[in-house]
């Protein structure tokens, strides 16, 4: 029987070995997922592993993993973006993390998407 309570973290596809891999994620909650995949990266061979989510919600300040403590060092960047405002406050700076704005592309947006279209 499978135990579907326990993540399994596995590479498809490629070669890892010497490269610097991105893992993306649209929500990170406990960033246990990030971890995993991080840590599995680095095991088959890859040089770094930075990690993107769109939202970081980090309840229990879960971020703090990413800082200090026995996985501080698995992840080299760990890049956020400024949509969950308490969060940014609480991670800028700190450790791998950078808080990226969603400001420019949601004028953009606003403003019919101009820059985009324009060549």
């Amino acid at each position: 029987a499978v135990d579907l309570s326990k993540r399994f973290v596995d590479i498809m596809q490629g070669d890892v070995s010497g490269r610097h891999c991105v893992v993306v994620d649209d929500v990170a909650q406990s960033g246990n997922t990030l971890l995993q995949c991080a840590k599995r990266l680095r095991e088959a061979g890859a040089a770094s592993v930075s990690c993107w989510a769109t939202h970081g919600v980090f309840p229990k300040e879960a971020w703090k993993k990413f800082v200090s403590g026995p996985n501080s060092d698995v992840i080299k960047k760990f890049w956020i973006t400024d949509s969950v405002p308490n969060v940014v406050a609480a991670v800028d700076g700190k450790g791998p993390s950078e808080v990226l704005s969603l400001a420019p592309l949601l004028a953009d947006l606003l403003l019919d998407g101009s820059s985009r279209t324009k060549k």
